[in-house]
């Protein structure tokens, strides 16, 4: 019941974006949309240390020694396992390779990564694996983890809670905002 009065409070007064280009969201756009969204979902600002579902980071980094993998690519947004996106992402999937407590790996929930077979079997990584993620633009990091597999050859698709945590801004559709650029290390 709270989210339908949340929903009917909002001002729909306008139906397209304040300003910019036809379309185009100015900041402004951006960060209200955000603050409704957080505020919708009942999500706080995502960080390293905010201990929410999904998100912590290793005890020990120094068992790791070098990456398995690395990948510097244009970011690519996973929304699968978030059933609020299944109209949205052209992509999306019910189900994530990775689980947790039986059920898929929520992306709006936990900061995971997305991996190809090829790229798992080259490397030795495996779904559970950690992963770290930095903004190239900010520098932004936070921990990750290996959660689901996708298409031969494909890298940068981290989940909406990960893009999120490293800074990076995007649409329903699963489409970033500018064109982020991460580097993944995988462990």
């Amino acid at each position: 019941m709270l989210l339908i009065a949340s929903i009917s409070g909002c001002d729909d007064s306008i139906s397209s974006p304040s300003g910019g280009a036809s379309g185009t969201p100015t900041q402004n756009d951006l960060t209200q949309g955000q603050q409704i969204g957080n505020a919708v979902s009942g999500n706080q600002s995502f960080d390293n240390a905010s201990g929410g579902p999904g998100f912590g980071s290793p005890q020990d980094t120094s068992q790791f020694g070098a990456a398995s993998f690395t990948s510097d690519s244009l970011a690519k947004i996973d929304t699968d396992g978030d059933p609020s996106e299944q109209w949205y992402d052209k992509t999306w999937n019910a189900q994530t390779s990775g689980q947790i407590d039986g059920q898929p790996v929520n992306s709006a929930d936990y900061a995971y990564v997305v991996m190809s077979q090829g790229q798992m079997a080259a490397s030795g990584a495996q779904i559970g694996d950690w992963a770290l993620v930095t903004n190239n633009e900010t520098g932004q990091s936070m921990w990750a983890r290996v959660e689901d597999v996708g298409p031969p050859g494909g890298t940068g698709e981290i989940s909406e809670a990960c893009a999120t945590g490293v800074g990076i801004q995007f649409q329903s559709n699963s489409n970033t905002i500018g064109n982020p650029s991460v580097t993944v290390q995988v462990y």
